[in-house]
């Protein structure tokens, strides 16, 4: 699929500016779904229509990429984003355990999901990354439809320009000025009280807004010494003056006067950068109808998919973070007795097993460049080939052998081969260092990523307990603990109870599917504690369509962790 050209002249450069020729499509797995009885293994525009609003896992640019191939263009009417405002800040997912008031922080860690998101950027990168999203948006709005950038005093005058480009300086609809109390201790400056979100539309002479939904009510001092006849006029006794007052209110402006969310706030998620609930429903309700769109891409804690459920709206949420993911599925089904059907997929983050999530960790810190046209090795590194093998075992003499066995195959490859493993069998860098002696060329390097610093993590364990009584199954959450969660603590695995009185306080919230498939996770029931003092019940009972369904439970910790346990 082509992408369109950009629609206004080129307004600002940076360097490595580019547009890319086309667009790629990138797979979506089916992770798991709420009130979903048949869920399509792929989403398409012509199952969104009947099926349920959907949520993406992984890079937006790959799923905004996957949403146009799959039949979204010109579909969205509505699209809000909160992206990284390039500000400076590390924003890391500060955890309190439940019933405590100690927090937890991520830093200093590198699983990359913990990190809900950091936006530190060179400036020419972040120009690049909105640049290149923005473009799939403008393809993603209908003919009518509006997207609404939100953003600071850190990029909003570039990202002006970048708008201007993308989507027309005509297609400019206005500034909105959200102002919001905002304690600060400032010192040789004024205090900053508010943000800027930029509204473009589509088409420069018509788009969605509906004008009666966003009347606001006449103040007592505008009225202070009018009186109303029967014909809604308001007359000044002193002039005789009159004038029309409409009877759903004045018209809207351009300063939206929300306050943040305070601390006691029901919708309060912990969750930085969170944006106040009033604030996304005017939005969505100024520009969207009954049977539109929206599409949040930098979903965060979920505010958006929350209140255009709410609404009764069709969505479509994203966020590359699994925190952000978990947030919003947990909001959703909290906020709503019975929520729409939801869909949750991954995109170009398939199967997040202890192997692949070391994967990862390898290719981003040492860069590693990967080549997804080659059939046996990984990729390149340095100008060598590199084969990153099964990464939760040492290294065997097996592995070894597939290696030989493939360059066998590769008469005139002269490149050396990089070998990631996580340990090695023992006297095995013997037989490696005498095949680098005969061999000249391919010579085998290992580098074992414990030594090098590259921090991995064990999975988090359960011990859940399944009594079956003809049509229903009851479970018990008997034991649960994190390792992460000890080592953030610093708590000696041995002595954890000493230290967590009920061990319930690590859980954030608990997931249960009575007919698993293995497929995907199907969400039946759920235990998602209000308040954050509260903690899971611990113990369900819950029906089964037939006496041998498997029973599923997710489990998901305090630190985002999921534990699957089947019986």
């Amino acid at each position: 699929m082509k992408i369109k050209p950009v629609k206004g002249r080129a307004m600002l450069t940076w360097v490595g500016k580019h547009l890319d020729d086309k667009v790629e499509y990138y797979p979506a797995q089916l992770e798991d779904v709420c009130n979903v009885d048949d869920p399509a293994s792929e989403p398409t525009y012509e199952n969104f229509e009947s099926g349920p609003n959907l949520v993406f896992q992984g890079d937006n640019k790959e799923i905004l990429s996957t949403l146009l191939v799959n039949g979204f263009s010109e579909k969205i009417d509505l699209i809000y984003i909160d992206p990284p405002f390039a500000s400076g800040a590390n924003y890391v997912r500060k955890v309190a355990l439940r019933g405590r008031k100690e927090k937890l922080e991520a830093e200093g860690h590198s699983v990359a999901e913990q990190i809900q998101y950091t936006d530190i950027w060179a400036n020419d990168t972040y120009l690049q990354f909105m640049y290149e999203r923005l473009i799939l948006m403008r393809q993603l709005l209908s003919k009518n439809g509006s997207i609404y950038l939100h953003c600071d005093p850190t990029m909003s005058h570039s990202l002006k320009l970048i708008m201007d480009e993308v989507f027309g300086p005509s297609n400019f609809v206005n500034e909105i000025v959200w102002k919001y109390n905002w304690a600060s201790t400032v010192k040789k400056k004024f205090s900053q009280k508010h943000d800027t979100i930029f509204w473009y539309a589509k088409n420069p002479n018509d788009w969605i807004f509906n004008l009666d939904e966003m009347r606001e009510p006449y103040t007592e001092e505008q009225l202070k010494g009018y009186k109303r006849d029967k014909d809604g006029y308001y007359t000044l006794d002193s002039s005789g003056k009159k004038w029309y007052a409409h009877p759903r209110g004045q018209l809207p402006s351009d300063l939206f006067e929300i306050g943040i969310i305070s601390r006691s706030a029901k919708e309060r998620q912990n969750f930085p950068t969170q944006k106040p609930q009033a604030l996304i429903e005017r939005i969505i309700k100024a520009s969207s109808n009954k049977n539109s769109i929206v599409l949040d891409c930098f979903v965060g804690s979920g505010t958006t998919a929350v209140i255009a459920e709410k609404l009764g709206k069709r969505w479509i949420a994203a966020d590359i973070n699994k925190g952000a993911i978990q947030t919003t599925m947990k909001r959703i089904q909290a906020c709503i007795d019975q929520p729409r059907g939801i869909a949750h997929y991954r995109v170009n983050n398939y199967d997040a097993s202890a192997d692949l999530e070391r994967r990862n960790i390898v290719i981003k810190k040492c860069g590693v460049q990967i080549d997804r046209q080659e059939q046996f090795f990984d990729g390149t590194l340095d100008g060598t080939l590199v084969k990153i093998v099964d990464l939760t075992k040492p290294l065997t003499r097996l592995d070894i052998q597939h290696i030989k066995n493939e360059l066998s195959n590769r008469p005139d490859d002269e490149r050396n081969i990089t070998v990631f493993c996580y340990g090695s069998e023992s006297n095995l860098r013997d037989e490696i260092d005498e095949w680098n002696r005969l061999h000249p060329i391919n010579k085998i390097i290992v580098r074992e990523i414990g030594s090098e610093g590259v921090t991995t993590f064990e999975p988090a364990q359960a011990k859940v307990n399944f009594k079956r009584e003809g049509q229903s199954v009851t479970i018990t959450i008997a034991d649960y603990i994190s390792p992460t969660i000890c080592d953030r603590l610093d708590v000696d695995r041995s002595i954890f109870d000493e230290h967590i009185e009920d061990f319930r306080s690590q859980i954030d919230c608990v997931l249960i599917d009575t007919d698993y498939t293995s497929d995907h996770f199907n969400v039946v029931e759920s235990d998602v504690p209000e308040k954050h003092e509260d903690f899971i019940e611990g113990e369900y009972t819950v029906s089964i369509p037939r006496p041998d369904a498997r029973v599923a439970v997710k489990i998901i910790g305090m630190l985002g962790e999921e534990t699957i346990e089947i019986g």
